[in-house]
């Protein structure tokens, strides 16, 4: 007798069909799709993971870009090392936003090779790592901030490393709780339920997408 495969549930297979076209929509030729692509991978959670983390390898540095940015968003611990490695990334958007990923993980191993983006040759990839730094906090990161003002000539990157030692605290006590990461993942929605893609080609969820802290020069 051949046994019966259960039918996939119906809310697996709408995750399944929505990710495939989020997916597509991250090559598209305008940016505002390719956007609201990155925040409907965002709201679809865990399950659009393993798919950002695949993009990170994708030939246009644009959805590898935008994959960064929504791993950043979703807040999972196996988007640790993956956007470690695209620290190296050849593209300066795609370096800044995975050390921005980074400081939305909070994950403290992450500390010694934002330290690193110090030498980085672009000012913004700079300032983002340093802002990772102090939202991570600790007294290692406070410590690579301070290494990282030493050398600093560029008055924008420099602010954003004095700001980010207010933030760690400069005094390189841990901080146990990290609601702040908590807010600026709300502030995009992330794990809004019934997230679906209209006809139209939008997405549709039960809740309202706020651009708060995204990238001005966003591509």
């Amino acid at each position: 007798m051949t046994q019966s495969i259960p039918p996939e549930p119906e809310d697996d297979r709408l995750n399944s069909r929505d990710l495939q076209v989020l997916i597509s929509r991250l090559s598209d030729t305008d940016k505002g799709v390719r956007a609201e692509a990155m925040h409907g991978l965002a709201a679809i959670g865990k399950p659009a993971v393993p798919a950002c983390i695949a993009l990170l390898s994708d030939g246009d540095w644009r959805v590898r870009y935008r994959a960064a940015e929504a791993l950043g968003l979703l807040g999972d611990p196996r988007a640790y090392a993956p956007l470690v490695a695209a620290l190296d990334d050849e593209k300066d958007h795609v370096r800044y936003m995975a050390a921005k990923g980074l400081g939305l993980l909070g994950d403290p191993r992450a500390v010694e090779r934002l330290g690193r983006m110090r030498n980085d040759e672009n000012e913004f990839v700079r300032r983002s790592a340093a802002r990772s730094l102090g939202a991570i906090g600790g007294e290692e990161a406070v410590l690579a901030l301070r290494e990282g003002l030493k050398g600093e000539t560029t008055d924008a990157v420099r602010a954003a490393i004095l700001e980010a030692l207010r933030d760690a605290g400069n005094d390189g006590r841990e901080r146990s709780e990290r609601p702040e990461l908590e807010h600026r993942r709300c502030e995009y929605g992330v794990g809004a339920p019934q997230v679906r893609v209209t006809t139209g080609g939008s997405v549709a969820s039960g809740r309202s997408w706020s651009t708060a802290g995204a990238s001005c020069d966003a591509p």
